[in-house]
């Protein structure tokens, strides 16, 4: 099926944050809300820290990017990294170190945002990293495509950086394969200048801004399934312009368009309001007449099935089984929707088979495989709860927002 990726203005709550998602068909598969007061996005960037603390007995240090900003960096990342500055060579790390450090996870409740040595540079086709110096390509992609895609970076791979080719480099057209070697090239030229440069400027200097987020999130999509790229923002639209021309391998020219409809709004064609609600929800209704009861905690998030109005009498256990079903496929849905990470815990309806256990658990694990977030389906423990984790990368929607609390609709 085709996507669009849609980015407009709603109201929520009183406030009126960018809303950015992605739609197949009119349903929306996951979605980012920058607030209007919004600090300036620090995700991905890269600066020169310095450490402030290093904390041994939880294996870590802690790095300012800026006059009390302070970033958590694990000493375990410290593999590779750039300083700048150096306090002692007999220690791995020392306060008042200073080195380059890149942002990967966002602040998180009541956590610093969390820093890596390890830089990285991402392109439509493929992403350099200064620490682990390696070769890969996307799993994800057919294993003759791969080889073809592994031999096409390595006729320009330079062994002082790492290349992973990226999942969109399947769908870089026949006779357009240079536009992977020109992108690895001017990756690696950026990430040499970053480099070289470092020894040069000045505590908390940012040595590397990342775009805009709607466009991080419009690289992460699936190329070959984004049919259009739509907004009713001018300034939005000009930015995207500027984005096209810059990569016109990406044939991203052809599906942007500017919204300008004065008889229906952006936000009401996709019906956004109605779906927002809906991802703000406690409770989920499914088809069948069952829900799904979502609660939140500082450690993990708890999901409850309720067969609730889907009521049988006649073979239980198969109705059992198909409700079940039916609510691991929202599950993940709802999951990729409400960017929920951590560990996640799902009470499911009690199943005796141990064949229909199987089947579930199978069956989860084929639809959090679409999820572009890593996420993992551990198992069913012995009280029948399955247990799944989700990389932490983005705040969850409800944080996205500055809700604390989920409506008990």
């Amino acid at each position: 099926m085709s996507r669009r990726f849609v980015i407009t203005r709603i109201e929520i709550g009183g406030k009126v944050p960018l809303v950015c998602g992605v739609f197949e068909e009119h349903r929306m598969l996951e979605v980012q809300c920058i607030p209007e007061d919004a600090p300036p996005q620090i995700l991905n960037n890269i600066y020169v820290g310095r450490v402030s603390q290093v904390v041994k007995n939880i294996g870590a240090a802690f790095v300012e990017i800026k006059k009390g900003q302070k970033c958590f960096l694990p000493i375990s990342d410290l593999k590779h990294p750039v300083y700048v500055k150096r306090i002692s060579e007999k220690q791995p790390l020392s306060q008042g170190d200073e080195l380059l450090v890149q942002i990967v996870r966002e602040a998180v409740k009541t956590k610093d945002p969390q820093v890596s040595t390890n830089l990285s540079l991402a392109g439509i086709y493929s992403v350099v990293t200064s620490g682990e110096k390696k070769l890969g390509v996307s799993g994800k992609i057919d294993s003759e495509k791969r080889e073809m895609l592994r031999g096409l970076a390595a006729s320009v791979y330079d062994e002082h950086f790492g290349v992973i080719v990226r999942t969109n480099a399947a769908d870089i057209p026949e006779g357009s394969e240079h536009v992977l070697t020109s992108e690895i090239r001017s990756l690696q030229e950026q990430m040499q200048t970053i480099l070289s440069q470092a020894p040069y400027r000045t505590i908390y200097s940012v040595l590397h801004k990342a775009p805009p987020e709607y466009i991080r999130i419009l690289q992460n999509q699936p190329l070959e399934q984004l049919s259009e790229v739509v907004t009713d923002d001018a300034a939005i639209y000009e930015e995207l312009t500027v984005f096209a021309d810059a990569h016109p391998a990406m044939k991203l020219s052809e599906k942007l368009r500017r919204y300008e409809d004065p008889q229906l709004e952006l936000h009401k064609l996709y019906s956004l309001q109605v779906q927002m609600e809906r991802a703000l929800q406690k409770k989920i209704w499914l088809k069948s007449g069952a829900n799904l009861l979502i609660e939140s905690t500082e450690a993990m998030t708890v999901i409850d099935v309720n067969s609730s109005k889907n009521v049988k009498k006649k073979c239980p256990e198969e109705q059992h089984l198909q409700v079940n079903l039916e609510a691991a496929e929202e599950i993940a849905a709802q999951l990729r929707l409400r960017n929920i990470s951590g560990i996640i815990i799902i009470d499911f309806i009690d199943m005796t088979s141990i064949e229909d256990k199987e089947h579930l658990l199978a069956a989860m694990r084929s639809f959090v495989k679409t999820d572009p977030v890593k996420t993992e389906v551990i198992d069913l423990t012995r009280l029948g709860l399955m247990e799944l984790t989700r990389k932490k990368t983005r705040r969850p929607l409800m944080e996205q927002l500055g809700m604390q609390d989920q409506s008990g609709k």
